[in-house]
Formats: C-alpha cells, sequence, structure tokens
C-alpha cells in the first residue's frame, strides 16, 4: 500500500476501537465524536478491503485481519509517542557523540579542563573537533549541520545563530628570558625594533600591534608568520623574537617552563570576546543544553 495519501490519524482511530470495542468509548479515548469515529472506521474498511470490527451483542469484535493489524500499529504508535517523549537529559547514561568547531585559542584553553568535566559527569560522551579559523566557517557548519556547537568570536546579530558569552581574552607579550626589548628602561622603540612573530590564521603579514604601533610612527619586523600559535613559543624561547599572544595561551606556556617569560604589552591593546554559539534550531535540545551549561561553567574557571 502506498502510504503518501495515508492519514495516519487513522491508526489512533484503529487502536482505540480495538482496545474499547465501542465507537462511544473510542471517541472519548482520541477526542473525536461518535460520528468522526464512525466515518474514520468506514475510510479504515476502505482502505484496508476489509470490515475490521463487526457489530454484535456484546461489542465490536475485530476481524481476524484486524487481530493481525493490532500489534503492529500500537508498537508503531508506541515508537512515535516515545519518539516525541520530551525525556530529561541524564548525562551519567548518555552515549553519543557532539561535534563541536572550535579555533586552536578555544581548543587550547577550554579542552583540558572540558575533557576533564566529561570524564566525571558524562562517561559516555565522546566529542569530535572540528577546526576552523573565522567566524564565517563556524555559521557554515552550524547551518550545515555539521556541529552542535562553536566557541569562536561571535558572529554579527543573526536571527538563526544563537549566542552565550564564555570569557573575554587579553595579550601578552612573551620573549625569552632576559630580552633587552624588555629590560629596565627599555621603550616602546626598543620593542618595535626587535625581530617579531605574528600568529594569524588568516596567514596576514600584519595585525593589530601594527596598527597600533603606525598610529605612533613606528613599524616593526614580522620575521615570521604562522598560521597557529602552537609552535610559538618554542620559536620564541631558542631566538630574540617577542610574539604578542593570547594572555591565557601565554600564562599556560610560561607555566610548562619551556623557557619564555610573559611581559605586558607596552601599548594598549583591547581585549576580544569568545562565545559559545549554536544554531536555534537546538535551542531546546536537552542534550545540548547540557553541554552548553557545562562548556560555559568550565569557560568561567579557567
Amino acid at each position: 500500500m502506498d502510504i503518501s495519501s495515508f492519514d495516519l490519524n487513522l491508526l489512533k482511530v484503529f487502536d482505540a476501537l480495538y482496545a474499547e470495542r465501542n465507537v462511544t468509548r473510542a471517541g472519548l479515548r482520541v477526542g473525536l465524536s461518535q460520528s468522526a469515529v464512525s466515518g474514520a472506521l468506514s475510510r479504515l474498511r476502505e482502505l484496508l478491503a476489509d470490515e475490521l470490527f463487526v457489530r454484535t451483542p456484546t461489542g465490536m469484535q475485530p476481524t481476524v485481519r484486524a487481530d493481525d493489524l493490532a500489534g503492529p500499529i500500537a508498537d508503531a504508535l508506541g515508537l512515535v509517542r516515545g519518539a516525541l517523549r520530551a525525556d530529561p537529559f541524564d548525562p551519567s547514561t548518555a552515549d553519543r557523540t557532539f561535534t563541536i568547531a572550535m579555533s586552536d585559542y578555544a581548543a587550547f584553553v577550554l579542552l583540558p579542563p572540558l575533557l576533564a568535566r566529561l570524564g566525571e559527569e558524562a562517561p559516555g560522551i565522546d566529542l569530535r573537533v572540528r577546526g576552523i579559523f573565522g567566524r564565517d566557517e563556524a555559521i557554515d557548519l552550524l547551518d550545515g549541520g555539521e556541529a552542535n556547537l562553536a566557541v569562536g568570536v561571535p558572529p554579527d546579530v543573526s536571527a538563526r545563530i544563537l549566542t552565550r558569552p564564555l570569557l573575554r581574552e587579553g595579550f601578552a607579550c612573551t620573549a625569552r628570558p632576559g630580552h633587552p626589548a624588555f629590560a629596565p628602561g627599555a621603550d616602546i622603540a626598543a620593542f618595535a625594533a626587535a625581530p617579531h612573530l605574528l600568529v594569524s590564521p588568516e596567514g596576514d603579514r600584519s595585525g593589530l600591534v601594527d596598527h597600533r604601533l603606525a598610529a605612533l610612527g613606528l613599524e616593526r619586523r614580522v620575521v615570521l608568520s604562522l598560521p597557529q600559535f602552537l609552535v610559538a613559543p618554542f620559536v620564541i624561547a631558542e631566538t630574540d623574537l617577542i610574539a604578542t599572544i593570547a594572555r591565557r595561551v601565554a600564562r599556560r606556556f610560561a607555566h610548562a617552563g619551556i623557557g619564555i617569560s610573559i611581559h605586558e604589552p607596552p601599548i594598549v591593546l583591547p581585549d576580544w570576546p569568545l562565545a559559545l554559539m549554536w544554531h536555534r534550531r537546538s535551542d531546546s535540545h536537552a542534550a545540548t543544553v547540557w553541554l552548553r551549561g557545562i562548556i560555559a561553567e568550565v569557560a568561567a574557571s579557567v
């Protein structure tokens, strides 16, 4: 049978008639009048080419065909009800994979404490991380359903992409210990004259530091430009290059004991926001709501 034109509400009527064996009581069960139930039964008889229920002194008795259909129809309705039921999400027993789109910075700062938290509260949850370089990539992945969440620089106002602020990040300068650009009495000219390392995911040869120096009539030389920051501290530790990078990243590398020191930038640099993003279609999804809360709590602790 081609079910493309089949009214699935008829299955509810069939299930009610099979349980009640009475047109009036079946109508009360599904919220229909007696005449509406009788009309639905007529349509079922026509579609299925069977009487289905026969009137007897003891009520409506099912035919053999109706007996055969009763179990599968009840099971199908049960599956639909179960799929639509808003069961509470239990992270301790959940077994699923989330895909999160993240910049290198977000992964570096958030993933270690996030995985530790999930290991304690939701051991059955796995994460798949998709690397992103900019907000447009994050939006594309969310739009396409390729990521459940994204963490990065928030997009412009959007009706379909929802956001939650996670943290604000500032900048710090990193250099080898004893670098002359940060010696007592060194000025901003010494900073500009030193060789620099620039981290630019987009591959730019200049950045915010260059713009601020230019406003002061100064220029620096970028000796090395990298698409990500992971190798930067190792280059810094063995050369005279200076890198101005995210403060939390600089702090983590300095604490790792790889031979770099942290300094305040000699120019004023604005901080920038990191946000959690998701598509509006998953706004009320219980598992995603829970994970958003966990990520926000982790971000507040770093």
